[in-house]
C-alpha cells in the first residue's frame, strides 16, 4: 500500500511561494488604500461634526446729527445790511424797567394834584359867584410859596412862575404885590406848569390861581408851603 513518498524538500516547495508574492503585494497595497480613504472620511467627519462660528456682528454706523441752523434774524428797517460772510448784527430787547417810585416823587406828584384840583374848584367857584352890586368885585392872586417865605415882602425882587392863562393879568399881579410889599418882582411863565416849577425848586413862589375872593378864602394849605393872597386893583 505504500506508495512512493513524494520528495518535500525545499528545493520542490520554492517555484509555489514564488508564485504567491505578487498577490500578497497587491492585498497590501488595497489595504493602504482603504486605510487612506478611511482616514480621510474619518478627517471630513471631524470638520463637519466642528461648531459654526457665530458671525461677527459688524457696528451699526450712527447717523451724524447735524446742528440745528439758526433762524435767519430779519434786519430792522433802516439798518445796513452786513456783508457777504459777516454775521448777522444781534438785536437785543431792552428788559422791561420795574423800578418804583421813590417816596418823595411819590409826595411830589401828590402835592402837584392835589394843587392842581384845588386851583379847578376855586376856578369853578368864581365862574358860579353872583355879583353883588353893579361894580364886579376884584379877583385875588392866590400864591403859594417856599417855606423860607415868611410874608409877600420876602419875594421882593424874586421870580415868580405863573402859568400862560393867567399872563394876561401880569400887569395887574404885579402891581397888586408892589403894593403888598414885594418890589422888582418878575413873573416868568415856563414850559411846565408853575406849581411843578415851585415843587423842582426852580422859582421861590406861584401864582396857582386868580379867582374870586371868597374862592381865594376857601383854598387849603398845603402842607410844606406857604399860602398868600393879593387882591388886584380892579
Amino acid at each position: 500500500m505504500d506508495g512512493p513518498v513524494a520528495d518535500q524538500s525545499p528545493q520542490s516547495l520554492e517555484p509555489a511561494t514564488t508564485i504567491h508574492k505578487p498577490a500578497v503585494a497587491r492585498r497590501a497595497a488595497l489595504q493602504r488604500k482603504h486605510a487612506r480613504a478611511a482616514k480621510r472620511r474619518v478627517k471630513s467627519q471631524i470638520v463637519t461634526a466642528k461648531p459654526a462660528e457665530k458671525p461677527t456682528e459688524r457696528p451699526v454706523d450712527k447717523p451724524i446729527e447735524k446742528p440745528l441752523a439758526a433762524p435767519a434774524r430779519t434786519p430792522r428797517p433802516g439798518s445796513p445790511a452786513p456783508a457777504d460772510g459777516a454775521p448777522s448784527p444781534v438785536i437785543k430787547t431792552p428788559a422791561a424797567t420795574t423800578d418804583t417810585p421813590s417816596p418823595a416823587k411819590v409826595q411830589n406828584d401828590v402835592m402837584v394834584a392835589a394843587v392842581t384840583v384845588a386851583a379847578e374848584l376855586a376856578e369853578r367857584m368864581t365862574a358860579l359867584r353872583v355879583p353883588e352890586g353893579p361894580g364886579e368885585s376884584p379877583l385875588v392872586a392866590v400864591l403859594l410859596a417856599r417855606p423860607t417865605v415868611r410874608g409877600v415882602g420876602d419875594l421882593s425882587g424874586k421870580v415868580i412862575a405863573i402859568d400862560e392863562r393867567y399872563a394876561k393879568s401880569n400887569a395887574k399881579i404885579t402891581a397888586a404885590m408892589n403894593a403888598a410889599g414885594a418890589t422888582e418882582v418878575l413873573l416868568l411863565e415856563g414850559q411846565a406848569t408853575a406849581i411843578t416849577r415851585l415843587n423842582n425848586g426852580e422859582v421861590s413862589a406861584a401864582v396857582v390861581a386868580l379867582v374870586s375872593p371868597e374862592a381865594a378864602e376857601a383854598f387849603p394849605k398845603i402842607a410844606g408851603f406857604r399860602l398868600f393872597s393879593v387882591v388886584l386893583k380892579p
